[in-house]
């Protein structure tokens, strides 16, 4: 077996990063084009799809603290992938969360100033985005490379396992679906060749996430659509 070979297959958590990145981002897009008549029809899709994203992103974490990040701290230890800067920005991304989903809450309020509203939970995304971005490009340059240099993939498919055993189905019917929407097509076949069920899960979950996905879509594209 060639070195490259015995290498962790990192698709599944690269796929999990480019997906939290871009909707980030398009969620915040989404939410400062609203209008008045926009809070009884496109925002609940919006809150909708921000919950899912939200359970998406604790599970992530979840799962790195619990199974990833210990077990990669006992290999490489804990200074080399900066496990203490990692679990600090988990702690801030919470709170991050938490505000943008209480600035989503109060722009819901009919009784509210929309623009006021706006302003307070368009800011609080991207405030989410920023951390984010600054976390996973953290991961990326000091956790993810010790996974291929220090863990043996066997090793590292006995963590998925574990962690797809420990997600609970209905966040694995959006996670499917969302993860491949944001995969190329290289990401997509490598993605089904290591677990061939997935292509199924897909097919069958799709338009179920293709409705939640519609609310973030921009309103030039959706007029389009129409």
């Amino acid at each position: 077996m060639s070195r490259a070979s015995a290498k962790p297959d990192l698709t599944f958590v690269t796929l999990i990063h480019q997906s939290l990145r871009a909707d980030a981002a398009r969620l915040a897009t989404a939410t400062a084009e609203l209008g008045p008549s926009d809070r009884q029809d496109r925002l609940p899709g919006i809150q909708a799809f921000f919950g899912h994203y939200r359970e998406q992103l604790t599970m992530h974490h979840h799962h790195e603290d619990q199974l990833f990040f210990p077990a990669l701290a006992a290999k490489a230890g804990a200074g080399r992938m900066h496990l203490t800067e990692l679990a600090a920005q988990h702690e801030a991304l919470d709170t991050a969360v938490q505000a943008a989903d209480e600035g989503l809450t109060a722009l819901a309020d009919l009784a509210a100033d929309l623009a006021a509203g706006r302003v307070r939970a368009v800011g609080a995304l991207s405030t989410m985005a920023d951390l984010l971005a600054a976390h996973l490009t953290l991961e990326e340059q000091t956790a993810l490379p010790l996974f291929e240099s220090d863990m043996s993939a066997a090793d590292y498919k006995k963590l998925e396992a574990r962690a797809r055993k420990a997600t609970p189905r209905p966040q694995a019917q959006f996670l499917i679906p969302w993860i491949i929407a944001h995969a190329t097509p290289q990401q997509r076949d490598a993605l089904f060749r290591s677990a061939p069920p997935l292509r199924l899960a897909c097919r069958l979950y799709h338009r179920r996430y293709q409705r939640l996905d519609q609310a973030l879509v921009p309103a030039a594209e959706r007029c389009r659509a129409g």
